[in-house]
């Protein structure tokens, strides 16, 4: 099964237009999509940021599917309006469900669904599995797997007035759990999403846990010591923090738009900023505006402060293993190899042309990684662009890493633009792409061999 991903987070409304403008008026963004669900009786509005989709849901007209419109008008009447729900991205969920009530929880069957967007008649289509709340100890999730591209939801347009100052992700979830214990084995033992903190707070009798979906963390909030009362009580969804890049711009963007904050201040972690956002306009959720600076992506900012202390041991999400080769621009993968071998004496392992990858590679070993000499074959490709401009010569380094996946979600959390995985073109291997803007200019390329 592949790493559970947050594909994104529903907020239960009770009306839809007032909502829509709130959201649009906080986020500094167009709606990406205002849509209806006539088989669930439900309507929503979405939001496409740039780590995921933020989904408004209230009651509409038509069906009211118990699954769905019955499930939520009993949460808007029983809690009111806030943070409803999390789906959970897959690739299969027929599998995912399977494999999830083998770890024990209550799956109901994969059923279709699709929506419409009001304003274009535009489709789109997945095929979800809800999961049942008393298995999950109250937190509604659900499995999505999505049958329409990704582009059929655009991004959510930065409104004019907002510029710079928009929010451009979410940078967490806040759970609330009576039960740590409980919650952690659920989200990392049954989800399997990576644990990448645990760290109690004696003074204030707290204890953190920090889980990863890709760049995304689920924070579990808690009491530092178990009590009786909480045994056997409900975790409930919470807050969110949206990650800003200039937190006092944004906040006086809100400002003109008649919307309260407190801060910015300093946050909990060295190197942040926070600010809270008041009143009624966030619909029942808790709401933080977060700036990371530089210094927050420090390893010292991640030590515990004062009498804080970490239950997990420390441990890195992913390792540099190795410089696994470096890449060269050539016009003639044959000629550079007899010009390597004549001038420095570096044998040639294989030349190939890989299937669909209008390239020719020259494989030179030298000592513990090899040169890899890539020849264009066609026009448009980015090495043929890299000769017009520079000509021969250094292209990228590739470096080896253990974990691929995790490295991928360590330094999107860091705010390291890198590209998803992708097969890489020798055999058996996956990449990722670290923008050149990160890495002071160097085409940087993360490789994981079997």
């Amino acid at each position: 099964m592949t790493r559970l991903r947050l594909d994104h987070l529903v907020i239960a409304v009770r009306d839809l237009d007032a909502a829509t403008a709130d959201y649009a008026a906080l986020l500094g963004r167009e709606p990406s999509w205002r849509g209806s669900h006539p088989a669930y009786g439900t309507r929503n509005t979405l939001f496409r940021i740039d780590n995921t989709y933020v989904e408004l849901l209230a009651l509409g007209g038509g069906k009211r599917d118990g699954r769905w419109a019955g499930e939520l008008s009993r949460f808007l009447d029983e809690h009111g309006e806030g943070l409803y729900a999390l789906a959970l991205g897959v690739d299969d969920v027929e599998a995912t469900a399977r494999e999830m009530r083998r770890r024990g929880l209550d799956v109901l069957d994969p059923a279709d669904g699709s929506g419409t967007d009001e304003a274009t008649g535009a489709r789109r289509a997945w095929r979800n599995a809800q999961v049942r709340v008393a298995s999950t100890h109250g937190v509604r999730l659900f499995f999505i797997q999505h049958y329409s591209p990704a582009e059929a939801l655009p991004p959510a347009p930065i409104a004019s007035a907002a510029g710079g100052r928009a929010v451009r992700r979410i940078d967490h979830l806040v759970v609330l759990s009576p039960e740590m214990e409980v919650a952690r084995q659920l989200w990392g033992d049954v989800l399997e999403a990576r644990l990448a903190l645990d760290r109690t707070f004696p003074e204030r009798n707290a204890r953190i846990l920090f889980f990863r979906l890709d760049d995304i963390t689920v924070e579990i909030s808690g009491g530092a010591v178990q009590t009786q009362e909480g045994l056997g009580k409900r975790d409930r969804l919470w807050g969110v923090a949206w990650g800003v890049e200039d937190l006092s711009a944004a906040c006086a963007r809100l400002r003109e738009a008649g919307i309260e904050t407190s801060g910015p201040r300093p946050g909990i972690k060295p190197g942040t900023l926070v600010a809270t956002v008041k009143g009624e306009r966030t619909h029942g959720v808790p709401t933080l505006l977060i700036e990371h600076t530089p210094e927050s992506f420090r390893p010292e900012s991640r030590l515990p402060q004062g009498a804080a202390y970490d239950r997990a041991l420390e441990r890195r999400s992913f390792a540099l293993t190795a410089l696994d080769h470096l890449v060269l621009a050539t016009q003639d993968a044959e000629a550079g190899a007899a010009r390597w071998r004549d001038v420095l004496g570096l044998g040639t392992r294989q030349i190939v042309t890989p299937e669909g990858t209008h390239m020719r590679l020259a494989d030179i070993p030298a000592g513990n990684c090899f040169i890899e000499l890539v020849q264009p074959l066609a026009e448009g490709h980015r090495i043929a662009r890299a000769l017009a401009e520079r000509g021969p010569g250094m292209f990228s380094l590739a470096l080896a890493v253990d974990d691929l996946d995790a490295a991928v979600t360590d330094l999107r959390a860091k705010g390291v633009p890198v590209s998803d995985p992708e097969p890489g073109v020798w055999a058996g291997t996956r990449v990722a792409r670290i923008n050149k803007s990160a890495a002071n200019g160097v085409s940087i390329q993360l490789i994981e061999r079997p």
